[in-house]
């Protein structure tokens, strides 16, 4: 990779952290314990946000606040039972060193809470990657658009033609559009939360790896 001096914003759950699977595995446990079957295809199938949205989805009518409640409760326990045992995507170290050797920065914004996300990427021995870090604080947002503005603004405020938000949602690719930033999308295949056709006319790049999502970056940054 040429050396470059863009910034990439990287989405951390089903992006950098391969979660994929286990929020798919979660979601369908929860649902079971409610007396529905979820299968993934119904997961990518259904996936949006606000979540409230989704589970309605899921279940074929509006749930009641204490019927969403008991779902997300369920929800939570599955997932972080698992979560100590899930890995960084399979080249998100190289990737990350490849970016940073070519000269460009990098920052990391979820709306994974703050205080399991910050240790969770220390544990992974990648925090020196980043310039900030950046999670949730406080009730869940319905986007991560919210948040990005102050995100960049911690960053020193740099041209958003000059970013790229790296994530695997629909939400990431309105997220970067919200303050004229390019994105790619990384889509895991079996294990990615939404279906392919999901981003049909949004025309953002899609790869399979996340080292092709840089390279893209790089391209975008480069044009």
């Amino acid at each position: 990779m040429a050396e470059f001096s863009g910034h990439i914003v990287w989405d951390w759950n089903g992006t950098l952290l391969d979660d994929g699977q286990v929020v798919i595995d979660s979601v369908a446990a929860a649902f079971a314990d409610a007396g529905h079957r979820v299968t993934r295809e119904d997961h990518q199938r259904h996936f949006t946000r606000p979540i409230s949205a989704f589970c309605d989805r899921l279940a074929g009518r509006a749930l009641s606040p204490d019927e969403l409640a008991a779902v997300l409760r369920k929800f939570d326990e599955c997932y972080d039972l698992a979560l100590p045992h899930v890995p960084l995507a399979e080249d998100a170290r190289f990737t990350l060193a490849a970016w940073t050797g070519a000269g460009g920065t990098q920052s990391l914004l979820s709306m994974c809470p703050h205080d399991v996300l910050l240790p969770a990427v220390r544990r992974a021995g990648i925090e020196s990657s980043f310039r900030h870090v950046q999670g949730r604080t406080g009730a869940a947002p319905d986007t991560k658009a919210a948040h990005i503005e102050r995100h960049l603004a911690a960053l020193g405020s740099p041209d958003p033609r000059e970013v790229v938000l790296i994530g695997d949602t629909v939400d990431d690719t309105e997220t970067a559009a919200a303050v004229g930033a390019h994105c790619v999308i990384y889509h895991s295949g079996p294990t990615a939360l939404h279906a392919l056709d999901h981003f049909t006319g949004r025309d953002v790049p899609i790869t399979t790896t996340l080292s092709a999502a840089v390279e893209r970056a790089n391209a975008l940054l480069s044009g």
